[in-house]
């Protein structure tokens, strides 16, 4: 740790400590952010500034090529602290970079990755269909694009978009990966209506519709399919249980200083209640390091696709109970008061509860007691 440590203040375009003022300035403004209609689009800035958004291009602290997954995880987890809203942008377009890495050619690797060092663009990535299914079209060989994406996080942020939709032609059958420059997206097709949840509000997952858009080939990234080849698409859950588990402890956080400022922290069934906060917090780091490091040896050595799918569910489901778990406890030390405006906790609950919603939680445990049925001798091995 203490070698990373020292790559990261030798790094030229990277400040730790300027990240961690950055993380502070945001926490700090994460009550305001929530309240603004142009969400956190001046934390984004603050993020560029400090060269966050280019820590996982080449040569950078994070650089994809290398084994630094509990790193990144760990940084995930600290901007999710900060605000769950922009760790959820932010995840995703560390995402999208991951998936260029993987899928792109040389040539758009150069362009997408230059147009973050160069610009700042912030990616995000939108998979979820509307009744409007997304479909790519073809017309006198002429491609365009018909229907729209749900749930796009940082809609009125991101520079460019990685899409998902079925594509039908000559050259090109199934799910096709594309990146959209959202410079040419009328801001008349983003609706600013179709986002009123219970929690991250800031997060701007407005609903697009990107019809009429004429994509060329430079822009399809990968195969049709590719998207969902394993182990990626379902190990890929760590990034974003990384950023629930810093929502977690940004409760925890709350509710210590709240306890503090009442001076209850002496109370012993606070002290009981405290105790088992804390403990899957500890859990929860656990998981996300154990995660971290199995992603990037059972990746590197190759045959491991079914113990990493199955290691990245527990971890996504664990934590998801974790953070259940945090904010139960939470809720019976502050009580009622606790919850008033004034404070933080209310907003961080209504969050962390929304964020936690993520597809297909019961069948994702389901797969999890598939994998030990069909493999019950993993259970006894020592990667386990």
């Amino acid at each position: 740790m203490t070698q990373q440590t020292n790559t990261i203040h030798q790094n030229e375009t990277f400040s730790l400590e300027q990240f961690e003022q950055v993380l502070h300035d945001i926490a700090e403004r994460a009550s305001a952010c929530d309240q603004s209609p142009d969400g956190p689009r001046t934390e984004f800035r603050w993020l560029r500034a400090c060269g966050a958004l280019q820590l996982v291009l080449p040569g950078n602290l994070l650089d994809f090529n290398h084994p630094n997954t509990p790193l990144l995880l760990k940084l995930l987890r600290d901007v999710g602290k900060a605000n769950l809203s922009v760790g959820r942008i932010f995840e995703g377009h560390i995402n999208t970079l991951y998936l260029i890495h993987l899928y792109a050619t040389k040539r758009q690797r150069e362009q997408w990755y230059a147009g973050v060092i160069e610009h700042g663009h912030l990616f995000g990535i939108w998979n979820t269909q509307d009744q409007d299914v997304l479909t790519f079209e073809e017309n006198e060989h002429i491609m365009e694009l018909k229907g729209s994406k749900t749930f796009c996080s940082g809609a009125t942020l991101v520079n460019r978009a990685l899409i998902t939709g079925n594509i039908n032609n000559d050259d090109r059958q199934g799910w096709q990966m594309a990146i959209i420059d959202m410079d040419h997206i009328s801001p008349s097709r983003i609706d600013l209506e179709s986002w009123k949840p219970l929690g991250m509000k800031a997060s701007g997952s407005y609903k697009v519709d990107f019809s009429g858009y004429h994509p060329d080939d430079a822009e399809l990234l990968g195969q049709p399919g590719i998207y969902l080849n394993q182990p990626y698409f379902n190990a890929g859950a760590i990034r974003f249980a990384a950023v629930h588990l810093g929502g977690a402890e940004a409760v925890s956080q709350a509710t210590l200083a709240y306890l503090a400022e009442l001076g209850r922290t002496d109370d012993p069934f606070q002290k009981l209640r405290i105790s088992e906060m804390m403990s899957a917090v500890i859990n929860g780091r656990l998981w996300m390091e154990q995660a971290g490091r199995y992603f990037d040896s059972w990746v590197d050595e190759g045959g491991h696709d079914d113990d990493l799918i199955a290691f990245a569910n527990m971890t996504r489901v664990n934590i998801e109970e974790i953070c259940l778990k945090v904010m139960d406890i939470s809720n019976r030390c502050v009580g009622a008061r606790g919850l008033m405006e004034q404070y933080e906790l209310g907003r961080i609950f209504r969050d962390l509860t929304f964020y936690l919603r993520q597809p297909a939680p019961d069948a994702t445990r389901i797969k999890i007691a598939e994998f030990f049925i069909s493999q019950p001798a993993a259970f006894n091995e020592k990667s386990f």
